[in-house]
């Protein structure tokens, strides 16, 4: 519809999740129905838009996409994954660190 349309109140009514029809204010940003902005992220997370921006160009974000090819989301699912990989929480692996002796134990020639 285009903008400044008015739509009957019973047809919205009717697509609406039932906890927001029941008239629960604000329910679609805690339920997650809600694709959240740049603009949402970057007062979220206290940071400046142009810092959210390079993180979903980065793909800190799983799950995130552009809007008509523009405007970036990320879903709520996205949100929490970036949390936990912030607080460490993941069950990753750790990453194999090779040291040079490590290396040269392996790699000996044979005298």
């Amino acid at each position: 519809m285009p903008p400044g349309t008015l739509v009957p109140r019973d047809w919205l009514l009717t697509r609406l999740p039932p906890s927001s029809a029941a008239g629960e204010v604000g329910a679609e940003a805690t339920s997650g129905l809600v694709d959240l902005s740049i603009h949402d992220l970057a007062q979220l997370f206290g940071r400046r838009p142009s810092t959210v921006r390079a993180w979903l160009e980065r793909g800190e974000f799983p799950g995130a996409y552009k809007l008509f090819g523009r405007e970036w989301r990320a879903p709520q699912s996205a949100v929490d994954a970036f949390l936990q990989s912030q607080r460490g929480d993941t069950a990753a692996p750790a990453k194999r660190t090779t040291t040079l002796s490590t290396w040269r134990s392996v790699n000996r020639r044979p005298a």
